[in-house]
């Protein structure tokens, strides 16, 4: 079916504005199916505004390849149009550059098991407009770092990478991304310490996202600035072996705060760790997780279970405290209103 001269009838009387916003609430396939119609349909279902909203994904894994293919198709026909594009379990660098060339308008490129070539960071500049870049569980073919400077990217609020991306020839250029509010390092070891301290300073008015892998590379004063992020809903320590009752009871400070994970601790005490999950703004919580956590105790499990309302999902996985013992069988009839509990 090919798109004739004449505007269709109905819908095709509308002015303009109006059959753009009706177009707004189309699916991707209806709307490829408006192209079309006719000409005038088709000029308005091209509009770069339409196709905000969708995120094209191509996969190169066993299964999704029906509509990878279909997905493909409108990577070749329309990718001046597509601004956001996910490509996934692709191995080939030179098929992952082959794909992004064809989409010269991207805000947000999110190559997530895939692995990529040491002149990415370079070939990244094409898009100047990124808002997202998503980097996770990729893999670098060499084994120098990827150097991207991120204040490349003015426009940039969502960064994911994977355990390559930021080193101290390119870490300072986070702190000039003046919309970055969503920051996933949480695979990046050993980053300097005063760093993250200056990045949370930078960022403590406007930082919605926090993933970081911690280590040494937070400390309980790196913990105090992150309880003065009043925008601050999602926090996860992969590592905090370093931090204290101190940087732990600050938490009780955040306002907004809708996740946390905290892993890996046997310094925190009992008593403080009461205090702090005992806290009003930590009881509204969606998400927990205490894995690895040594004074993780019943009586604390108690609490969870009364007083967290809003809670989806729990983690105390390899809780000493818990696994192994008599209370361990409790704990599913406890948590009936939660989806998933991990122990």
């Amino acid at each position: 079916m090919t798109a004739t001269d004449d505007r269709s009838e109905g819908f095709g009387v509308l002015p303009d504005e109006l059959l753009l916003a009706v177009f707004q609430f189309l699916p991707l396939e209806t709307l490829l199916t408006c192209e079309n119609v006719c000409k005038h349909w088709r000029k308005i279902a091209r509009d770069t505004t339409l196709w905000r909203r969708f995120v094209i994904v191509y996969s190169g894994k066993p299964g999704q390849s029906e509509v990878s293919e279909k997905n493909l198709e409108i990577i070749h026909s329309h990718g001046r149009l597509i601004s956001n594009l996910k490509l996934q379990y692709l191995y080939s660098y030179q098929e992952i550059k082959s794909i992004l060339e064809q989409c010269s308008n991207l805000t947000s490129i999110e190559l997530v098991m895939c692995r990529l070539g040491k002149e990415f960071e370079s070939y990244i500049n094409r898009w100047p407009n990124l808002k997202k870049i998503n980097l996770k569980n990729s893999l670098l073919l060499t084994n120098d770092n990827l150097v991207i400077n991120y204040d490349n990217f003015q426009h940039l609020n969502f960064l994911a990478l994977s355990d390559f991306g930021i080193s101290p020839v390119n870490c300072n250029t986070l702190l000039h991304c003046p919309y970055l509010n969503h920051i996933f390092i949480e695979k990046i070891k050993n980053l300097n310490l005063e760093f993250i301290k200056e990045l949370i300073i930078t960022k403590q008015r406007t930082l919605v996202t926090l993933h970081i892998y911690g280590g040494d590379s937070i400390d309980d004063h790196s913990m105090q600035l992150l309880s003065q992020c009043s925008m601050l809903k999602d926090l996860a320590i992969i590592r905090c072996e370093n931090l204290t009752d101190k940087g732990l009871i600050s938490l009780v400070n955040l306002q907004k705060v809708q996740h946390l994970q905290i892993w890996n601790n046997t310094n925190f005490s009992e008593f403080v760790l009461l205090h702090t999950l005992g806290s009003p703004n930590l009881k509204t919580l969606e998400s927990l997780s205490l894995s690895r956590i040594g004074n993780i105790s019943p009586v604390i499990v108690d609490i969870i279970s009364e007083y967290y309302k809003n809670l989806k999902f729990l983690a105390l996985y390899q809780c000493p405290r818990i696994i192994n013992t008599d209370y361990e069988k409790q704990l599913k009839s406890k948590f009936r209103n939660i989806d998933v509990v991990l122990y």
